[in-house]
């Protein structure tokens, strides 16, 4: 599921594009926060289904080798999909609902999910599992396999963003979402698919609301952001820091329940992926002077769990 950080990221994107763009409405910018969030989701089920397609052509493979006659006795002592969690996913109705539903197929790649599994097979701890009786922590096992030939595979996410151009700027929560969803197979014994919201009412809530405030106060924003930053060459503050900035001035200032802290380390945590390396400097000390003059202003008023480590 989507946390708070992964929803402000979001909210991040689409401001983005609506800065850059002239002549994106506030109402064109919410429609595209909401279905864009949705089609993450799509992208999700979409990664969760290659690994089935993995083990799919592993079994041809294995049925083509063995029609052969090459097989050796080193060969084949254990498969990607006897893994417990791919043989969990393949037949967990839940997650085969979803896929159908949401008209989720690898069919028209599927020349691109065997240059996938000939990656795979040549990976060193694919050949560890299958052609030896080397003690395996399966749990460690699948994650490694995920995190460096679908994740860190450049071909993997060409190959999506040609499924659907959209996704690109959604792969890498996608990507967060399917390592945790095995990491809690395996830990927590938490045997199910995650669900796009934690609370949906109220996460959709506050990412529209985020993104409206920010959009409609952003005049205003901009003025706080200036006097602050009056040592700074503005032409060269990256839009992500200035957006950011914002971001966190309309939870400053409007979103009552959420302490000043958890904001503030929410931010500066994002800009170490998606900003500059100076950036996490650059707005910790302006965040820092923003709140300082805002409380001395009484502009800052939180309440229930707002006030906690205020």
């Amino acid at each position: 599921m989507l946390a708070r950080r992964h929803l402000r990221i979001r909210v991040l994107q689409t401001l983005y594009t609506y800065f850059q763009c002239e002549g994106y409405s506030r109402a064109k910018a919410e429609k595209e926060l909401v279905e864009g969030t949705e089609r993450l989701y799509d992208l999700y089920l979409t990664l969760l289904q290659l690994l089935i397609e993995l083990a799919e052509q592993e079994s041809l493979y294995r049925i083509d080798v063995a029609s052969k006659f090459i097989v050796n006795k080193r060969e084949f002592t254990r498969s990607f999909a006897q893994t417990e969690f791919v043989k969990w996913l393949s037949g967990f109705k839940p997650f085969t609902d979803a896929v159908k539903k949401s008209k989720i197929s690898w069919q028209a790649d599927m020349e691109a999910v065997g240059k996938c599994f000939y990656k795979l097979r040549h990976h060193p701890s694919y050949r560890t599992l299958t052609m030896t009786d080397e003690p395996v922590q399966e749990p460690e096992w699948i994650q490694k396999i995920y995190k460096d030939e679908i994740e860190g595979s450049e071909f993997v996410s060409s190959v999506l963003e040609e499924k659907n151009i959209w996704w690109a700027e959604s792969l890498s929560l996608a990507h967060i979402m399917v390592l945790k969803t095995i990491r809690l197979f395996y830990t927590a014994g938490e045997k199910n698919i995650l669900p796009l919201f934690r609370d949906e009412e109220d996460d959709r809530k506050f990412m529209v609301e985020l993104l409206n405030e920010t959009i409609r106060n952003d005049k205003e924003w901009t003025a706080i952001i200036a006097a602050r930053t009056k040592n700074w060459d503005v032409e060269r503050i990256a839009l992500t820091d200035i957006i950011m900035l914002k971001m966190a001035i309309t939870e400053f200032m409007l979103f009552k329940q959420i302490p000043l802290k958890v904001t503030m380390n929410e931010y500066i945590d994002i800009s170490k992926d998606y900003s500059t390396p100076q950036s996490k400097v650059f707005i910790n000390g302006v965040l820092d002077k923003i709140v300082e003059d805002l409380r001395s202003e009484n502009k800052i008023m939180k309440t229930g769990r707002g006030l906690v480590e205020n």
